[in-house]
């Protein structure tokens, strides 16, 4: 239904990067997809942590692009705004994430989540909570 609607540009927009840049932020989000573990994967991740963090940090680009391509002031400088945004919510999501990794010695979400260092996490997470 997105995609069958008509389509609405700015008068002074740059056309081609306004129609590109909404599907490559879509193929980003997609490309998480290829992270999750299953039984039936035909292949295996060895640093899918870091790939994660490298992955994640391409958002700031879409949303630095997608301000850019409308020719709008206010546009790019809302852009501007959210990327800040997002830059610093990786930071604390890197360190936050990163913990565990130490903990456990690896990389690998499989290993991670096959490990008993997140649930170590959770008393300290469960107390913060509750206060």
């Amino acid at each position: 239904k997105l995609f069958l609607k008509e389509t609405i540009k700015p008068q002074h927009s740059n056309n081609i990067m306004f129609t590109i840049v909404p599907v490559l932020g879509f193929s980003l989000a997609l490309m998480f997809w290829g992270m999750m573990s299953s039984k039936y994967i035909s292949y295996y991740l060895l640093f899918s942590l870091l790939l994660f963090f490298c992955m994640t940090s391409l958002n700031v680009y879409v949303i630095l692009l997608s301000g850019w391509a409308s020719n709008s002031m206010y546009a790019f400088l809302g852009a501007l705004r959210a990327s800040a945004q997002t830059i610093s919510y990786e930071i604390s999501m890197i360190v936050i994430l990163l913990f565990p990794a130490f903990l456990q010695w690896t990389f690998s979400w499989d290993n991670m989540f096959k490990g008993y260092g997140v649930m170590i996490l959770m008393v300290p997470v469960g107390v913060a909570w509750m206060i």
